[in-house]
């Protein structure tokens, strides 16, 4: 699966995770780590789950400032969604081509109800 940078380029070289998280993972054994680790992936297992919008957002309200990698099924329309809430790259689903993700940059989309309580919940939860 290509992965992408937050402005939609195609990253040449990945660097392998070094933490891959589920969306309900706990953070109390992560943050003592978090200088450690340059690259944390969360894992997206339907695109309907919201919970690695509020992972990402507050992983970077605890201070990690390494690459942060959205994995699993996410849609394009998510896109500018999950780099606010601190995505820095993004391992494209197979059914989804990178362009897809990149046109979400420059087009104006309402995103449907769902997306936006996940978004508002990641938002207010730090």
């Amino acid at each position: 699966m290509p992965l992408i940078d937050a402005k939609g380029v195609e990253i040449a070289e990945p660097v392998a995770a070094d933490l891959i998280l589920q969306p309900d993972a706990g953070l109390a054994d992560i943050l003592p780590r978090l200088g450690e680790l340059a690259v944390i992936a969360v894992m997206f297992p339907k695109f309907r789950d919201g919970r690695g919008f509020t992972l990402a957002r507050a992983l970077r309200q605890h201070g990690y400032r390494g690459d942060l990698r959205a994995t699993g099924h996410f849609l394009p329309d998510q896109f500018r969604f999950l780099a606010a809430c601190g995505f820095t790259s993004f391992e494209t689903p197979p059914e989804h081509q990178p362009g897809q993700f990149t046109a979400m940059l420059t087009h104006t989309h309402q995103p449907g109800q769902l997306l936006r309580r996940a978004v508002t919940r990641a938002l207010e939860s730090g």
